[in-house]
């Protein structure tokens, strides 16, 4: 009996971790194109909360976050996508969640579950977004400067995504979505840093080809449910069994950060697969040891 009780403890801690314990993953990328003055630059991501809930008004979460900015002196928040749930199509509490982060400078894109959303939703979102400070970034380019240095920051949204699957790859169909890439957003500069914000990251080969240096994504969730670094996505997803649901990986001359997310969406599955948030560290090539 006390064996039986035990083993019902740890289940539900188990549960619990994964389900309600944030964990902050890190990252440090280096480059020959960043400039001293973006040496130690460092970028807080954020990515598919869908409306969960920590405690009463996601104080533990928010508090972790703001935590975060002050203690580690974060330079920009970048959020992918996925800030509301389809089924609710309700945006009111994505607005409170991002008002209560203390930061300055946070960078937004859509993911699949603000496309849910009317055109007029959608533009009163963003409106209310910007009244907040938020910029977002809808197929578009800003430039961030220090010391009149700069890196390019993109933003693509989701339906403009091409969800591609790994079959149809080859270099013809990966040619006609980087032109199409850059009918939106422009032939990107590549003797500059470009980062790029995109929900999808199936679409990783063409961000590649593109030319961007570092890309953060989400909307995986880790996969649902993780092994020795393996994500299960769903069918809906595209994918099984694929590394790129979590983490950082690297492909020529381009990195990708993909968030496990610090939300459930409509197939709350999470084992192995806690949810978190990520601070990444920018370094210029010979100051990284």
């Amino acid at each position: 009996m006390e064996i039986l009780i035990i083993i019902i403890l740890l289940v539900i801690l188990f549960i619990y971790v994964n389900y309600k314990v944030i964990f902050v993953s890190r990252y440090k990328v280096k480059s020959n194109k960043l400039s001293q003055a973006f040496n130690g630059f460092k970028i807080l991501h954020l990515s598919d909360w869908h409306c969960t809930t920590y405690g009463k008004n996601n104080k533990r979460l928010i508090n972790l976050i703001n935590n975060k900015i002050k203690k580690e002196k974060i330079d920009i928040v970048v959020i992918t996508g996925d800030f509301i749930i389809r089924q609710k199509r309700d945006y009111r509490p994505a607005l409170e969640f991002i008002s209560k982060i203390k930061s300055n400078n946070i960078y937004f894109v859509y993911g699949n579950h603000e496309m849910i959303l009317k055109s007029k939703e959608i533009q009163d979102f963003k409106n209310k977004l910007e009244t907040l400070g938020v910029v977002v970034l809808d197929d578009k380019k800003i430039e961030l400067t220090r010391e009149n240095q700069k890196l390019n920051l993109y933003g693509v949204s989701y339906i403009f995504s091409h969800i591609a699957s790994r079959k149809d790859l080859t270099e013809q169909v990966l040619e006609k979505y980087k032109k199409d890439y850059e009918e939106k957003i422009g032939v990107i500069n590549k003797n500059e840093y470009n980062i790029l914000l995109s929900h999808d990251p199936m679409d990783f080969e063409v961000y590649v080809k593109e030319g961007f240096d570092l890309v953060f994504s989400g909307h995986l969730h880790g996969g649902g449910i993780r092994f020795f670094g393996i994500g299960v996505a769903t069918a809906r997803k595209n994918w099984f069994f694929t590394t790129l649901a979590s983490g950082i990986h690297k492909k020529k001359d381009t990195q990708i950060i993909v968030s496990r997310g610090i939300g459930n969406s409509t197939r709350p599955i999470r084992i192995f697969d806690p949810p978190e948030i990520s601070i990444t560290t920018l370094y210029a090539n010979k100051r990284l040891k």
